[in-house]
């Protein structure tokens, strides 16, 4: 019988997305949980439970760079992004880092239509240990397509060879790599899903406590802020809603370099104690991600602090979403979300 029922699963998740939600909601009834006032995306909600749960938290370091490899694969073949409608052209160049000398990669893409005197700079998310510039890819040319900007995207070095902060150094170097290319702070925006939006946090921490120059706007997607774990969304939204709690402590576990990272505030923003404000900024959180509480108190310290944010909640989404145009709910929210960001970029 499980056999049968792996089997059954396995079809309707190579057809998912030719399948109207009406006849998903018969042929693969699900009961959702009401909480907090509302319920998952039904679709979403399928999608999630057709693919099998995350194991990556038993992945040992010696296995991570050819698991590595796999997931990106597998990542790249599930075709979750939409497209552009218009082919958006990619040039890669290759900075040095003078802090871990790696050779990175940052891709630029240049949209059909785009607007010459602005830029933005993305990190990629996928926990600081897995996921790439190519990852990415198909996510990336839809922003920038929608946005009619050029987009730079940061192949940052990886935990756990590469602990905190080493990701940030190279992120801070290809900040100042743009800056020196002739692109002015003041027309520079820095956008980042999930680790990514972690490394905005701690990168715009790291430019004010220097006095350096800054950018001219931040677009943080669902940013894990708080390795302590002291939210209640953490248990709420516990091992159902596609990030795993097990995965999440080990992907903190990976980028920490010692216990002391815990109380500094460019590893935990909850700890962000500067009275300066941040340039004017949009947090993405979503109703049914174990880390959104925790998105909304890192908000609350930017608003007392003076920062102008705005918080865009999608209750009936999940982390990751923003991976996953494909999903009707998912692009609704991100066309949402970039319309709001096309104000302040």
């Amino acid at each position: 019988m499980s056999q049968f029922i792996k089997y059954y699963k396995k079809q309707l998740l190579r057809n998912f997305f030719k399948i109207p939600v009406w006849i998903l909601k018969i042929i693969f009834p699900l009961r959702r949980l009401k909480i907090r006032g509302s319920k998952i995306d039904y679709q979403s909600y399928a999608y999630i439970n057709l693919n099998p749960k995350s194991t990556l938290y038993t992945i040992e370091d010696k296995d991570l760079p050819k698991i590595r490899k796999i997931i990106e694969s597998n990542k790249i073949k599930s075709n979750l992004s939409l497209k552009p409608k218009i082919p958006v052209k990619t040039k890669d160049h290759f900075i040095h880092s003078n802090s871990t000398g790696a050779k990175m990669l940052l891709r630029e893409y240049i949209p059909n239509i785009t607007n010459p005197q602005k830029t933005i700079l993305f990190f990629h998310g996928g926990g600081w240990t897995i996921d790439s510039v190519e990852t990415y890819n198909d996510m990336v040319k839809y922003f920038s397509d929608y946005l009619g900007i050029k987009i730079f995207s940061l192949e940052y070095s990886l935990a756990p060879e590469n602990k905190f902060p080493n990701a940030l150094l190279e992120a801070e170097e290809a900040f100042n790599w743009l800056i020196n290319d002739g692109n002015h702070p003041s027309n520079i925006s820095i956008c980042g899903d999930s680790a990514g939006a972690h490394m905005i946090a701690s990168l715009s921490y790291k430019l004010l406590v220097q006095n350096s120059e800054m950018p001219n706007s931040l677009l943080m997607i669902y940013p894990p802020c708080d390795p302590l774990f002291q939210k209640e969304s953490i248990e709420l939204f516990k091992d159902k809603y596609f990030l795993l709690n097990e995965d999440l402590y080990w992907f903190w576990d990976k980028l920490k370099n010692n216990k002391e990272d815990e109380n500094n505030p460019l590893f935990n923003h909850l700890k962000f104690d500067l009275e300066k404000k941040l340039p004017p900024t949009i947090l993405v959180t979503a109703g049914f991600d174990p880390i959104c509480d925790e998105g909304n108190a890192y908000a609350e310290i930017l608003k007392k602090q003076g920062t102008d944010i705005k918080v865009l909640n999608y209750p009936t989404l999940f982390h990751n979403f923003a991976f996953m145009t494909k999903l009707k709910a998912a692009k609704k929210a991100v066309n949402n979300f970039l319309d709001e960001y096309k104000k302040i970029v």
